[in-house]
């Protein structure tokens, strides 16, 4: 007949257990970080690159409106809202001119544009301003109250834009200068 061996193997101690435990949730945590971290930066990735795309779609069509312009006014037609209107030309077979216009909407952060042949003098009403082309919203003034500065015959254009989801916001700034002096119709303003 055998006797039992006192100090045989049948199972675990508390301790071991407690110690198996304890590692196994710094494992998980470092795993599930991990996880969260590739989940989440695709996203934000996406977010800093789609603001960014709006942000230099505003940018070229201010740009290219501007340098191909006879003259431009900015105006400030109520609170921090801007206004402004070139006398733009459009390619083609002769220079055709037109009106070119970016109204920022301090309420709401938003940039928008819009082309006529007409004069635009005023600031859209929000009838009108529903049918100008959404360019970026979300936009902040950089410093001070408004995104358009005029220096001279120069445009200076600097503003925040922040990525849905994130707090820190992507500062966008150019400068660009018009043709000043030539005249002609359509008046713009």
């Amino acid at each position: 007949m055998t006797t039992p061996d006192p100090k045989g193997d049948d199972g675990f101690t508390l301790v071991e257990l407690l110690i198996s435990c304890v590692l196994l949730g710094i494992i998980l945590t470092v795993v599930g970080s991990l996880l969260v971290s590739l989940i989440t930066t695709p996203k934000s990735v996406t977010a800093r690159i789609d603001t960014s795309n709006a942000a230099q779609l505003v940018l070229r069509s201010i740009d290219n409106g501007v340098r191909n312009s006879s003259d431009f006014r900015l105006t400030s037609p109520q609170g921090n809202d801007q206004l402004l209107v070139a006398r733009t030309a459009q390619s083609g077979a002769t220079i055709a001119w037109v009106c070119s216009a970016w109204y920022y909407s301090a309420t709401d952060g938003s940039i928008r544009s819009t082309v006529s042949t007409t004069t635009i003098a005023t600031a859209p009403d929000a009838a009108t301003v529903a049918g100008w082309t959404l360019l970026d919203s979300g936009v902040t003034p950089s410093s001070g109250t408004g995104i358009f500065t005029v220096v001279g015959q120069q445009l200076l254009v600097s503003f925040n834009d922040v990525p849905a989801g994130q707090s820190s916001p992507q500062t966008m700034t150019t400068s660009v200068y018009s043709r000043a002096g030539s005249t002609g119709s359509p008046q713009c303003y």
